[in-house]
């Protein structure tokens, strides 16, 4: 559901008819011709394969595997520095696009339709008729204070900012108000307008698109974001760096759709979540993953004095586990069991014992993770993809 746009001036429309056109014109006339490749499966003994050959890791320009994602049916997308998009579904290896800029996210939307952040702005492919990936480019966003709730802006407070790197994207599985978001350490939290083209700092409309103007900025930090997820309640998590966590609580995501006479705050919109709670006092929200209990959430932390820790929430308080080294990422890939990439390779974390094992397979440093179907899981070192079926008990 998208806020209610109201009538806006003439000049507002054209300008931002132009932002969209100018980036259309990014887009590849051609496009892409999606292709079936044959990596190597090897095995490396204990359930666990590395797939050999799916990037290039010789000569002076290496390609390294940049993102990792699934798109909730099963596939998954595999990003990498030199701009390539592969995907694995079901039997097939596939090569899906390749780009002028390194992939660093991955976010689907639909089956033809799928967003990616990249090391030049976002990306946009969209499948055409021709069954050919179309490819839109965004390069800019929009940085200043919203002239009024239904997304317009001021002239002259409003700036036009290159993105430039970005750090990751993301669409909620349940609850797409707002979706897809941008996540950047540098530029802060931004959303697709949609309309025109526009991409801007997230301030949800939560008192009602007709509620008198709220500075959200103080309750959602836009300076440093490093992950989102959506939990299966539907709360809506923000991992930071020197912000805490933030979580957009399930019942308020939806007010944007109320009028003002019904939609009075409450004070239960966002809670905040520090030290205090968690009971581990950390800088940065390294990652974070949810967790078939609906409210329940893990996150890896890292504390100020450059120490790791394994949080898990349980929908009503947080308990943690310090590590003894450090963790890139983290999955949950059975219920209350948890894998986590470390610079050794991989741990098991058994929550309900507290109990973490270091795993036979890959024997490298872990950074990145993602369950797939059956319990399965998938992960990347920089230059390696590893895959286990079903996932180690």
């Amino acid at each position: 559901m998208r806020p209610r746009i109201h009538t806006c001036s003439l000049l507002w429309v054209m300008a931002m008819s132009l932002v969209g056109a100018r980036a259309i014109l990014g887009q590849a006339p051609a496009g892409f011709v999606s292709q079936i490749i044959e990596p190597e499966r090897k095995s490396l003994g204990g359930g666990w394969n590395e797939w050999v050959g799916l990037v290039a890791t010789a000569g002076l320009n290496t390609e390294r595997i940049t993102s990792l994602a699934t798109d909730g049916r099963g596939s998954i997308w595999v990003g990498t520095s030199v701009g390539r998009v592969l995907t694995r579904s079901g039997t097939n290896w596939v090569l899906q696009a390749d780009l002028d800029a390194q992939v660093t996210g991955v976010a689907v939307e639909a089956p033809g339709r799928v967003w990616l952040s990249t090391s030049d702005g976002i990306r946009l492919l969209n499948r055409s008729e021709t069954n050919r990936w179309q490819v839109t480019a965004f390069r800019v966003y929009y940085q200043g204070q919203p002239g009024f709730v239904s997304g317009g802006y001021i002239p002259g407070v409003d700036a036009e900012r290159l993105w430039g790197y970005v750090d990751a994207i993301y669409i909620p599985p349940q609850k797409r108000t707002y979706a897809p978001f941008v996540i950047s350490t540098e530029h802060g939290l931004f959303t697709w307008g949609g309309y025109h083209g526009v991409w801007h700092h997230f301030l949800p409309h939560y008192w009602g698109a007709n509620s008198p103007w709220l500075d959200t900025r103080e309750l959602i930090p836009h300076r440093r974001p490093t992950c989102m997820i959506e939990d299966g309640a539907g709360n809506l998590w923000i991992g930071t760096d020197g912000d805490g966590l933030v979580r957009l609580n399930a019942h308020a995501r939806d007010y944007s759709g109320r009028g003002p006479e019904t939609n009075a705050k409450d004070g239960t919109e966002f809670t905040s979540f520090g030290a205090k709670e968690t009971g581990c006092d950390f800088a940065t929200v390294v990652a974070m993953s949810a967790s078939t209990n609906p409210q329940a959430v893990w996150a890896l932390l890292k504390e100020r004095d450059r120490k790791w820790t394994l949080a898990r929430f349980d929908g009503a308080r947080w308990s943690n586990i310090p590590l003894d080294q450090e963790a890139h990422c983290i999955a949950e890939t059975k219920p209350g069991v948890a894998h986590l990439g470390i610079s050794r390779g991989l741990m098991k974390v058994e929550w309900p014992l507290k109990k973490l094992d270091l795993l036979r397979g890959p024997n490298e440093a872990v950074l990145k993770i993602v369950g797939g179907s059956s319990y399965s899981v998938f992960c990347a070192s920089w230059f390696r993809l590893y895959e286990r079926t079903p996932a180690p008990d």
